[in-house]
Formats: structure tokens, sequence, C-alpha cells
């Protein structure tokens, strides 16, 4: 960010808060266009709602780091894609995020063996403890097997290590789970 002391000539230390707020609304306004814009086309071009997200590839990379039941993603270079959705997904259970097997034409036109896709609307109400549970679920179901990449079923509605370790409602509104990114060693399955 620039300093306002570079401008006018002041000698202050500190970024100008005037520019920052400035940035700030210039960047929130421009969302705010390219969300009315979207809303508008959605429909006539057949478009989704979504972006790349570079965060979570930041998130998916230190549970991959993190787990060593993981590691197999990094020992066999599994390409994972990031994505964040504004697509509202409901139905009769909220869907928080998926993690789908890049397939079929797609194969030739994505980078990507995987896409880990976030919705937005429905992620937005989880803490960020609750959104690093929720990686390391959708990475869960990234499996090798002897006939190649595939997607890993949930043991039972969840996998069995989550619900041991994280209790059956680690995804309940504002529920308080550890944050699993945390400490120095390196964590299990």
């Amino acid at each position: 960010m620039t300093k306002i002391c570079e401008a006018c000539g002041r000698e202050c230390e500190e970024p100008c808060a005037a520019l920052a707020r400035l940035e700030r609304l210039y960047r929130e306004m421009r969302t705010e266009e390219k969300e009315g814009v979207i809303r508008e086309l959605r429909a006539d071009l057949n478009i989704v709602d979504c972006e790349v997200a570079e965060d979570l590839r930041e998130l998916g990379e230190k549970v991959i780091d993190r787990f060593k039941g993981l590691h197999f993603i990094r020992d066999y270079e599994i390409r994972i894609g990031y994505v964040r959705s504004y697509e509202n997904k409901g139905g009769r259970r909220m869907k928080y995020a998926d993690c789908r097997r890049v397939l079929g034409a797609y194969m030739a036109y994505l980078p990507y063996d995987y896409i880990v896709t976030f919705y937005d609307n429905n992620t937005s109400t989880l803490t960020a403890n609750q959104q690093k549970v929720l990686m390391l679920h959708e990475l869960l179901h990234i499996e090798v097997t002897e006939r190649g990449l595939g997607i890993r079923p949930h043991e039972v509605e969840d996998f069995v290590g989550i619900l041991e370790e994280y209790g059956i409602r680690w995804n309940e509104y504002r529920a308080d789970v550890p944050d699993i990114l945390a400490g120095d060693t390196d964590a299990g399955e």
C-alpha cells in the first residue's frame, strides 16, 4: 500500500488510513459491480458464479502438509484446483463444499485432477477452524486405487476419523472445534 507521505511529503511512518479506506471501497464496489453483472447474465449465458480461490489453495496445502494420510497427494503429484462458489447450494441438506474428479473432455482443458469447491453462502457461517476441518473432509475424498485416481466415499455420513476427532456435530453453527493446523507435530490420518 502506498504511504501518503510518498505523495504529499509528510514524514509519517504508517500507511495512510484515508488511502487504505479508498482502496477498500474500490475493491468492494468492484465486487458489487461484478456480482450484479453476473446475476443479470447468469441465465442468458448459463454461467456459474464462482472464482479461483487462492486462500483455499493455501489452506488446502497446509492441511495436506499437516496430515500424514494426505501426503500421497504430493507424492503422486495430484493437482487440485480450489474454487469459491457463490451459488446457493441448499436442498434437503445444506452443502458446504465438494470435491470432484475432473473427467472426460474437461481433462483436456483443466490442469487439475480434482476440484475442491467451497460454497460461500454456506461456509460463511462456519468458523475458521470449522473451515479447516471442512477442507480436511474434502481432501479425504481423494484416493489412489489400482485403477487410478478416484473419489473416496464417506464411511458413514462423514469420515470416521473426523467424527472421532471432532465430533458428529463439528459443522454446526459456531461449533467449537480445535485448530487442526496448530502445533508443531505432524498429524496422523
